[in-house]
């Protein structure tokens, strides 16, 4: 069941991303790798499986609190900032007045665990109309059963332009969380670890390995 962000000022309304097929295709595979209640692994991820959202999809690492840096960016994702993604923090995305309540839906996602997706906008400037976007966030372990990764995408039509976009959560938007119940994870000894990168013949996916 969709719930919405724990703040009174949220608006009730359509989940963010319902009416985009590339979010609701990548959603449903996600939910195709969930066995009984069980998140999916990120070593489970096949790209030729998610071939229409793989230019817009990212793969993040929590490395903090309410911190994750983008270990796998598609090419959109280049495009939107202009600049190499990898390695970056996913709040580089975001304006800085939005960066703080980010970090909370991002922890939010990791933690709870939840589903997690929000719409966004980037306004118009010089030259540059205003941009439209949603985000989805979906939780995953990695190889030693830790909820540590997400699978998301950023949807958003084609940025025009040489500046790079930064985007401010929709605050007249609806936002959802789904929190997932899930099993307790295995305390069988962690295998040895895997880089976290995408099949290197996929050029619309850049990672850093």
């Amino acid at each position: 069941m969709s719930t919405t962000y724990d703040h009174p000022d949220i608006p009730q309304g359509p989940r963010p991303g319902a009416n985009c097929a590339i979010l609701r295709s990548l959603e449903s595979y996600w939910q195709s790798l969930r066995h009984a209640r069980h998140l999916p692994v990120r070593s489970a991820i096949a790209p030729d499986r998610i071939d229409a959202a793989l230019p817009y999809a990212f793969i993040l690492q929590r490395v903090a609190p309410g911190v994750a840096r983008m270990r796998v960016a598609g090419q959109r994702i280049h495009d939107l900032l202009r600049m190499d993604a990898r390695g970056m923090p996913v709040s580089i995305l975001f304006a800085p007045a939005s960066r703080d309540r980010l970090c909370d839906l991002v922890e939010t996602a990791f933690t709870r665990p939840a589903i997690v997706a929000a719409s966004l906008v980037s306004p118009a400037q010089t030259f540059r109309p205003a941009l439209q976007g949603t985000v989805l966030m979906l939780p995953m372990r990695d190889d030693y059963g830790q909820i540590s990764r997400v699978l998301g995408a950023l949807v958003t039509p084609d940025a025009q332009g040489h500046v790079p976009r930064r985007f401010d959560l929709a605050h007249d938007r609806a936002l959802r969380i789904d929190p997932l119940s899930i099993a307790l994870a295995s305390s069988a000894p962690a295998p040895a670890q895997k880089p976290d990168a995408l099949r290197p013949a996929l050029r619309l996916v850049v990672n850093n390995g």
